[in-house]
């Protein structure tokens, strides 16, 4: 039969094990959602580029490229982000009116 010490040590445990998980999770939680904040970011600065001028483009191109080597990617969004790079690539290489 367990003291009473020894089962508030076990419920101190379980407790700081349940706490610690938690901790973890909020924590990859909080990275994902700012890894999507900058790939919104690059995206918009993508989008917004207009005119000769590509500087924008550029940056948010190199950006997303970037993003897409995260390990906070997941399969689907490096697919994505691999697309719209491609899509954005073959846009650049077309010839002007």
């Amino acid at each position: 039969m367990l003291t009473a010490s020894e089962l508030a040590l076990i419920v101190a445990g379980i407790a700081l094990v349940g706490t610690a998980a938690t901790v973890i999770q909020k924590r990859r939680t909080d990275r994902r959602d700012a890894w999507w904040g900058r790939a919104q970011w690059a995206l918009e600065h993508i989008i917004a580029a207009q005119g000769p001028d590509d500087t924008e483009r550029t940056i948010g191109l190199v950006l997303l490229i970037s993003l897409q080597s995260s390990h906070l990617a997941s399969d689907e969004e490096r697919k994505m982000l691999e697309e719209v790079a491609d899509a954005i690539l073959a846009t650049a290489r077309r010839p002007g009116p």
